[in-house]
């Protein structure tokens, strides 16, 4: 066999295997650190263990799922909404569900808006559990109507809650995670921050502003 034929067989397993490692990519459930992690025979969930983990606007949708999914690992949980009854449901279904047991689920209403009472939510959760290891900005609320037929009001209500109130919560617990030097700041946000989407103008406005 010559020397160019065996490059030429070479370059084509090369081919193949970067094709077969695309089509992995664009069908996997997953990021490349998480494909890469998973190579390796790592789950990254698993060091969530122990850690308390606070998610806002755990009432329904994302929050809700999510808090499902962590009741699985073993960690402490804060769930904050508005709706206390629904809270109550989602703490009651992760009891049932996964592994935790009453003291390892802290409710605690929490409304956005008043940013006044950030501080003060931050300090129960501290006193609760001592440390806050990863703090889940998931609440926030979108708008459906056209920007000409859509209140002031509305735009300025969307980025108390969306923006400002995310961005307060957030300056409330960031002293926390310096003083000890480790903790995660995650924000959930939206494609439509990026690319506007007809009727949700003032919703694309505050999830820009998240960027």
């Amino acid at each position: 066999m010559s020397w160019e034929l065996l490059l030429w067989l070479l370059a084509l397993c090369a081919l193949v295997a970067l094709v077969v490692q695309l089509l992995r990519f664009l069908r996997a459930d997953g990021d490349l650190t998480l494909m890469w992690a998973e190579w390796q025979g790592r789950r990254p969930e698993w060091e969530l263990t122990d850690m308390v983990i606070w998610v806002t606007g755990a009432s329904s949708g994302i929050g809700e799922e999510l808090a499902y999914q962590l009741s699985k690992l073993g960690v402490s949980l804060v769930l904050s909404a508005r709706r206390v009854q629904e809270l109550e449901r989602v703490k009651r279904r992760c009891l049932e569900n996964g592994n935790l047991k009453e003291k390892d689920i802290l409710i605690l209403p929490l409304d956005l808006t008043d940013r006044s009472s950030h501080e003060a939510a931050t300090k129960v959760v501290l006193q609760e559990f001592g440390k806050i290891d990863i703090l889940v900005n998931n609440a926030g609320r979108s708008q459906r109507s056209l920007g000409v037929n859509t209140s002031l009001d509305v735009f300025k209500e969307l980025i108390e809650l969306n923006y400002l109130g995310t961005v307060s919560l957030t300056l409330c617990v960031l002293p926390h995670m310096i003083e000890r030097k480790q903790g995660k700041i995650v924000t959930v946000n939206s494609l439509l921050g990026i690319i506007s989407a007809p009727l949700s103008t003032g919703y694309c406005a505050s999830k820009h502003a998240l960027r």
